[in-house]
């Protein structure tokens, strides 16, 4: 699941620039503005508890088809308590196929079900319509969640499920979770080592965080996109690190790709790997011999992992911006759980994550991860970080440069294409 958001946020931002000036000022003026800044947003609430009904409403999803079929049901009924009707649409889409529609009859009132990793480019394009401030108390959600739903400083996104990576340990060579970082590389030296994609900077996040770096600084709410702070000298500490992993103990080879790093824990060979749910079952029917937790501490501080947060949005072209809200409120407040056991998504509320009975010991790693983690930043510039990181970590694997010209050259490669994308070109 991981590898295919990652792929997302990469055609997503090369289309936000496309995108930025679609907006339908027609369509706006003629559509009832639901906001937080105005008297109208704090109306929604109201206008819900009433019911008028007789809005017909089409909800897309990029969950799946059992998914939206278990929507759909809570849908139905929803429907038959306030006279709407509801169609919910397994639909895997982009910005511009999203775009066109909520711009015809008949066209999609919003997403429920969307990565948060794309929520920034819709919002950019102007197809998001904000979160009214009185729909949802941002406590009753996981923080990661919530941090998610904000673009700018503004509540867009309405968080549904989530997710984030852990770590997996082989229970016939580790007979017990280590606590720390530091506990757990020795654990590895002798019995198969760390196994994780550690090119990539998804997985290299906690990396980052515990030597008190970042991607981009974090500002009011969002997220200043000319303070990188991958190439400043805490985040040459992290690359250290990582090149440690790779050429002083030898636990992964410089071509460390996903694929092989899942291959060597199944198969027995590692000690440790870090991945996510999508990987149990893979495991589960290799027999691989495994137990799980959440991540250990490294350098005295938890180890940021990034949460991805399904969350789900109202298009601003929506005739129904209110009864869409009424719509995912109902969803979120009764339909978490069940979709939990169809889907295996964690809730992201907390009241839905203490109703799951007989949760796995993956759920309860998961969940317990959630609450060290934050979501990687919702920036359209997000989308320009992965291969120069990538590129970067794999020339230092092999030696070709240093951690401290990896720093360098990943910060310069990311501000160039940042100024590059900013300029249109």
């Amino acid at each position: 699941m991981k590898k295919k958001v990652v792929g997302m946020i990469m055609a997503a931002a090369m289309l936000a620039g496309i995108m930025a000036g679609c907006g339908n000022n027609a369509a706006e003026n003629n559509s009832t503005a639901v906001n937080s800044d105005n008297a109208e947003g704090d109306k929604v609430q109201d206008q819900s508890a009433e019911q008028t009904g007789g809005q017909d409403i089409v909800v897309w999803t990029q969950m799946m088809d059992n998914e939206a079929a278990l929507l759909q049901k809570y849908a139905d009924q929803w429907a038959a308590e306030t006279g709407n009707t509801v169609s919910v649409i397994s639909q895997q889409t982009d910005i511009q196929q999203f775009s066109q529609a909520a711009n015809s009859k008949g066209g999609p009132d919003g997403m429920f079900g969307i990565p948060n990793d794309q929520l920034a480019n819709y919002v950019s394009a102007n197809l998001v319509e904000e979160i009214p401030s009185d729909l949802y108390q941002d406590t009753d959600f996981v923080e990661a969640a919530v941090q998610a739903s904000y673009i700018n400083g503004k509540k867009y996104g309405y968080p549904i499920t989530v997710e984030t990576p852990f770590l997996f340990y082989n229970t016939e060579r580790i007979p017990q979770a280590p606590q720390t970082w530091e506990e757990m590389i020795e654990l590895a030296k002798d019995n198969g080592g760390i196994m994780y994609e550690a090119t990539s900077v998804y997985y290299n996040l906690g990396m980052l965080r515990a030597f008190d770096s970042y991607i981009f600084k974090e500002v009011d709410g969002g997220f200043d996109t000319t303070d990188i702070g991958l190439g400043n000298e805490n985040a040459v500490k992290a690359y250290t690190l990582v090149n440690q992993l790779t050429n002083e103990y030898g636990f992964f080879s410089s071509d460390i790709t996903y694929d092989m790093a899942k291959s060597s824990f199944q198969n027995g060979e590692a000690a440790f790997y870090i991945g996510g749910a999508w990987d149990v079952a893979g495991f589960t029917e290799a027999g691989t011999p495994f137990g799980v937790c959440d991540m250990p501490t490294l350098n005295g501080k938890d180890f940021v992992t990034p949460v991805g947060t399904y969350v789900g949005f109202v298009s601003a072209k929506s005739d129904a911006k209110a009864e869409t809200f009424a719509f995912y409120q109902y969803l979120v407040e009764n339909a978490l759980v069940d979709l939990y056991k169809e889907g295996n998504r964690i809730p992201a509320t907390y009241r839905a994550q203490d109703s799951i009975d007989n949760a796995s010991e993956a759920t309860k790693a998961q969940i317990a991860q959630c609450a060290k983690g934050e979501p990687l930043p919702t920036v359209s510039e997000m989308g320009l970080i992965w291969q120069p990181f990538s590129d970067n970590m794999k020339l230092m694997f092999t030696g070709t440069i240093s951690p401290e010209e990896a720093a360098e050259y990943i910060q310069k490669q990311v501000q160039e294409s940042i100024a590059m994308m900013q300029s249109g070109q």
